[in-house]
């Protein structure tokens, strides 16, 4: 019925110059009769249309896991990022990670469940600020700052921080939090212009383009990428499909 319909649609929408012989009022009987018994099975339209779907969302999958594995060192192991979970874990998930994203923390603190629920999972996280947002840059160059200053301790300690501060996150409110994490905050200002953290901040971005990826919150496994938050448990099912795949 699918050949039918596909034959059927493609005479009765051709155009003048590819039409088959027919009148005028054949061509009409012919729309008439096939609109006719489309309004009596309507499930052919939906299988069709299902059908459709279903290829683009494999054509769709199928990129995503190319442009994945084009970038998995970037991507996977950046010496530079922190890690968490088990360090040698079988599965990585990266966690990207925007202060200002609605959605954010809760996709943080997932990926950290996860974690924590799943002895050989590995976390890696990244600072994904929304380009043109100063704000944002403003508080991924201090997160990374406290991370080469002090450690992933006071790294993770800031995020919490990060989080809760909310829209204010200004030079002063990036002050407080660093006095409170026992940081010279001038100490901590001259690092967020470091080169270092620029170049960072410019790997990931081009890593999310390159994967297009989209804004943050995004989590990505070796044979998935998720764009936006979801619970810990949807995580771990994606990590568990994984490892039956391997």
């Amino acid at each position: 019925m699918k050949l039918v319909l596909s034959l059927a649609v493609a005479v009765a929408t051709a155009t003048p110059g590819l039409a088959l012989p027919l009148s005028d009022a054949e061509r009409a009987a012919f729309r008439a009769e096939l609109r006719a018994y489309l309004l009596e099975h309507p499930e052919v339209i939906r299988e069709a249309l299902e059908g459709a779907e279903t290829r683009r969302m494999a054509r769709h999958a199928n990129a995503d896991l190319a442009r994945i594995e084009a970038h998995a060192e970037t991507l996977f192991r950046a010496p530079d990022d922190w890690t968490g979970g088990a360090p040698d874990g079988d599965v990585t998930l990266v966690s990207f990670v925007d202060y200002r994203a609605e959605g954010a923390r809760r996709a943080l603190d997932a990926a950290r469940e996860a974690a924590e629920r799943d002895d050989r999972l590995r976390l890696v996280v990244k600072e994904a600020p929304r380009p043109g947002d100063e704000a944002a840059e403003r508080a991924a160059r201090f997160a990374l700052a406290v991370l080469r200053l002090a450690g992933p301790a006071a790294y993770e300690a800031a995020q919490t921080r990060l989080f809760d501060a909310g829209a204010r996150l200004d030079a002063a409110a990036l002050d407080r939090i660093s006095a409170e994490l026992g940081l010279d905050p001038a100490e901590v200002t001259t690092r967020m212009a470091g080169s270092d953290i620029t170049a960072k901040l410019a790997e990931t971005r081009a890593l999310t383009e390159a994967l297009e990826l989209g804004p943050a919150p995004a989590q990505v496994l070796r044979r998935t990428m998720v764009r936006g938050d979801v619970p810990a448990i949807a995580l771990l099912r994606m990590v568990e499909a994984i490892r039956r795949k391997k």
